[in-house]
């Protein structure tokens, strides 16, 4: 497999494990089948989830279709990837009285002494994946 179909399977993997996780997670009770939860902000959970999938589809589709400009759909998946992970790092500062933690009995990972909720470590493998994926997937792009 030659560096660009590696970048382009690594975006892939990227897109699919996001929307099946994303909407796995949340296709509950802790979340979208919440009683505790607003109507409304179960709507807006649902519709995220189905933008999520959709979203992840179209980019998909521009990633793998033949074209004479093969790296706008490397530049498209590796956007879209990176804009739907990076808010996981920086949405608490921005928005007061959100949470990365659903529950205060979610087990978070420990390492050298600090905590980090499992949805943050997930972001952050996927983001690093995206970028890797994507500087493959373009440097083999602009090689030949």
């Amino acid at each position: 497999m030659n560096r660009h179909m590696l970048g382009k399977s690594i975006l892939s993997f990227v897109l699919v494990v996001g929307a099946v996780v994303s909407t796995a997670v949340d296709w509950n009770t802790t979340h979208l089948f919440n009683p505790a939860w607003h109507p409304h902000a179960r709507f807006h959970d649902a519709l995220f989830l189905m933008i999520l999938d959709a979203m992840t589809l179209v980019a998909l589709w521009l990633l793998w279709r033949k074209s004479r400009e093969p790296e706008i759909g490397v530049k498209v998946a590796a956007l879209f990837a990176a804009a739907v992970w990076t808010p996981f790092f920086y949405i608490e500062a921005l928005i007061p009285g959100t949470s990365l933690l659903a529950a205060e009995d979610v087990p978070v990972l420990r390492v050298a002494g600090r905590s980090f909720p499992p949805n943050l470590v997930v972001a952050a493998v996927l983001f690093l994946l995206t970028v890797i994926g994507y500087w493959l997937a373009r440097d083999a792009a602009h090689d030949g």
